[in-house]
């Protein structure tokens, strides 16, 4: 049975080729994962926010793009990002499109603040061997 939301190794698996600017193999994802979910308005935000996270990685100049003026390597404001989204993914001040448009951003954040989980064990094991 579809769910309204897709397997996050499914997600995490996109936002890796997406952040490593494969979007051949990004976009072949990112129809897998849509096939996974129901035909819902929370699905349609979840992946209207996926396709602007791979429209801008492709374009890579838009200014006014959050994902464009965020610091990949700022911890605190990757966290602050994601508290946010996350709120405005159960607000009930947003409609349902949104709360799942923002529910794809704050998986975003999520994995973008493991990433820089896996790059700092990396770095002690290196300095502390």
């Amino acid at each position: 049975m579809k769910s309204p939301k897709p397997p996050y190794d499914m997600v995490r698996r996109f936002f890796q080729l997406a952040m490593g600017r494969q979007f051949a193999e990004a976009e072949r994802v990112l129809g897998s994962i849509q096939s996974q979910m129901r035909d819902v308005e929370w699905s349609k935000g979840y992946l209207q926010a996926l396709k602007g996270i791979i429209q801008v990685r492709r374009t890579n100049h838009d200014r006014y793009a959050f994902i464009s003026n965020l610091d990949m390597d700022d911890v605190n404001a990757l966290m602050e990002s994601h508290e946010e989204f996350i709120r405005h993914s159960k607000s009930r001040l947003h409609d349902v499109y949104d709360r799942g448009f923002f529910s794809a951003w704050a998986d975003f954040m999520r994995f973008l603040l493991d990433l820089q989980d896996t790059r700092n064990e990396a770095s002690k094991k290196i300095n502390n061997p």
